[in-house]
């Protein structure tokens, strides 16, 4: 399954795979090194004495840019410091002694890769990230969401599921935006529930703000209007379930327009019997689209080193630079 984010895994070549995972595992690699400074260049006690040396293409990214600015990179961490930055930002948690001690008795040169690549197939690994991404999808139970318990577990599992199995990022997000059915047996249809308004301009903000990193208020409002055309067809209905709602392509619902607008300004024409949402998320995820690979990559950064490429992670917009 190709993914818009296709950065290789730490250690396993080019399989494809959750670009979440392949994230974290490039950024993990690049917390062995600090920010850069021209200060003195001798290792510190935390430090080891040994030149940068590029693991992947965002290393060559970053070394390209310090050179043309004038700057050397930051000395390599000392294997001790590593151990402990992966444990904590790959799964949340503090390593046991004795993982300790056979990380340091380990010589083989491609051991933190090796590290990283075992956390990443650790449960520990799953929850933690599934947390990170359930403030991020608004999993909430009460006020002001109101998704309710049995959506909520459903909605969880279904998160954690996926980092757990490592489904593709592209599929997660197009599940997301396209699945219908009921919130407690689709969990991913809680994504549309789990919005305060259910007007198609409230929709098309949230999906702009979560796979897109960007916030459509600030929009032109024939741009917003263009990308709402394609929620607006989303319906809404309850059953005797308790708490149960199902989210539905609603045919009844007139189209606003015969066509719809990209945010890139393309634009779209509409049948009665197609899910515009089903145009919109095949635009979104398709190779190539910069608005969903640089988004989650930002996104990821920032969970990892407390601030993105761009700041604040959800505000790319051309007048708020790296």
């Amino acid at each position: 399954m190709r993914t818009s984010c296709d950065v290789p895994r730490a250690g396993v070549g080019r399989r494809r795979g959750h670009a979440v995972a392949r994230a974290v595992a490039v950024a993990a690699l690049a917390l062995a090194g600090a920010a850069p400074t021209q200060a003195d260049p001798r290792p510190g006690p935390a430090e080891r004495a040994v030149a940068a040396t590029p693991s992947g293409a965002v290393d060559d990214l970053v070394l390209a840019r310090l050179a043309a600015l004038g700057l050397a990179p930051a000395a390599t961490c000392a294997d001790e410091v590593f151990v402990r930055r992966a444990y904590l930002d790959v799964i949340g948690t503090l390593p046991r002694l004795d993982e300790v001690k056979a990380f340091l008795r380990n010589q083989t040169p491609n051991r933190r890769a090796a590290l990283i690549d075992a956390l990443l197939q650790r449960d520990e690994f799953a929850d933690y990230w599934a947390m990170k991404w359930c403030t991020l999808l608004r999993v909430k139970s009460e006020f002001p969401i109101n998704l309710w318990p049995n959506a909520v577990q459903a909605y969880h599992r279904w998160i954690r599921t996926a980092l757990r199995e490592n489904v593709p990022y592209d599929r997660f997000a197009h599940d997301l935006l396209t699945s219908s059915g009921s919130n407690v047996r689709v969990p991913q249809v809680n994504f549309y529930r789990a919005v305060q308004k259910k007007d198609p301009p409230t929709l098309a903000r949230a999906v702009a703000l979560t796979f897109m990193g960007s916030r459509a208020e600030a929009w032109p409002k024939e741009r917003l209007d263009g990308m709402a055309a394609f929620f607006a067809r989303v319906g809404w209905k309850t059953t005797a379930e308790w708490k149960e709602e199902i989210v539905f392509f609603d045919v009844t619902k007139p189209a606003p327009s015969p066509t719809a607008m990209l945010p890139d300004g393309g634009v779209v024409k509409l049948t009665p019997r197609q899910d515009p949402r089903e145009a919109f998320a095949d635009w979104l995820v398709a190779p190539g689209n910069p608005w969903f690979a640089r988004a989650m990559a930002n996104r990821v950064w920032s969970w990892l080193l407390g601030t993105g490429v761009v700041h604040e992670p959800d505000d790319l917009r051309p007048d708020n630079p790296p």
